[in-house]
């Protein structure tokens, strides 16, 4: 036998047909008995213990268990997209919703940048002039129609509904999952975790 088949021999997990060969190469070959000796120590230490576990050990831990109250994990939101931990990190940075609102935002004062600017100092007077009247006055302000709501703009409308879309994403997942847990899925792998 050579130190390439004794590495074999112990890579296969020290068979008894071939350990007196073995020795007898490790006697001549100090390699091989380091080899040898340190694959009886780790044999050693993977051993298992020589006591029994006492009696009653299992049902005394399972009773345990049994007493402490069951809560049940929070899912992350990670598990919400179970999909997201295998796409590249720049790509999760890009979907993480501080960042879509930052693009967002940058995007449109890139865009309509001197527009948002004059509207902003247009709107100044007229805010503080109709300010100072509501703030002052106690008389029953004019009744405004529905569609003058500042929501029913087309640029506030757009904004509401792309800051919703996540927000319905998520909530539609958590809404199956919580349906599922009471209903049971069609699928075993659909099951929450």
């Amino acid at each position: 036998m050579n130190c390439h088949a004794v590495d074999r021999w112990l890579d296969d997990g020290a068979a008894e047909a071939g350990r007196a060969a073995a020795l007898a190469h490790a006697r001549g070959c100090p390699r091989c008995a380091r080899a040898i000796a340190a694959a009886a120590e780790i044999e050693a230490l993977l051993a298992p213990a020589p006591g029994a576990t006492p009696p009653g050990f299992t049902d005394r831990v399972m009773a345990r268990v049994a007493a402490t109250p069951q809560v049940r994990a929070r899912v992350p939101v990670m598990e919400l997209l179970p999909f997201l931990p295998t796409l590249p990190w720049w790509v999760r940075a890009t979907l993480e919703p501080a960042s879509i609102l930052a693009a967002l935002l940058a995007s449109l004062l890139i865009w309509q940048g001197n527009a948002l600017f004059a509207l902003a100092t247009r709107g100044t007077v007229p805010l503080m002039a109709w300010l100072s009247q509501n703030l002052t006055s106690a008389a029953a302000p004019a009744a405004a129609g529905p569609l003058d709501s500042p929501w029913f703009q087309p640029t506030v409308f757009t904004a509401a509904v792309l800051a919703a879309a996540p927000l319905a994403l998520l909530s539609s997942r958590m809404l199956y999952q919580w349906s599922a847990a009471m209903v049971g899925p069609r699928h075993g792998h659909l099951r929450p975790r």
